[in-house]
């Protein structure tokens, strides 16, 4: 004799993928957000997406080229990397007085 079990109706909640506001395109300049920062300290990443982003610690407002110069990642791969950084909230798009 087998019962079934019965579990609670529940939903996930929403998560909302943040979105890039501005075009990432070449020439656009970025910088490091304070969590950004946080995470270059705490070294709690590894791979491609640490070396872009302690670049950008390192040399400070980078454009995709800069970046890519200084990791030897292909541009695409760098624009690709940029925007995961964007939406994570570690990297932003300068502002024009920056």
């Amino acid at each position: 004799m087998t019962s079934d079990i019965k579990l609670p109706h529940f939903k996930l909640p929403h998560i909302r993928r943040r979105r890039v506001t501005t075009a990432i395109r070449q020439g656009t300049v970025f910088v490091l957000t304070p969590l950004g920062k946080q995470k270059a300290d705490s070294f709690s990443m590894d791979g491609v997406k640490f070396d872009v982003l302690c670049s950008v610690v390192e040399n400070g407002p980078s454009t995709i080229a800069d970046i890519s110069n200084d990791t030897g990642i292909r541009d695409d791969a760098t624009k690709r990397i940029v925007k995961v950084l964007v939406r994570s909230g570690y990297i932003r798009v300068a502002s024009s007085e920056e």
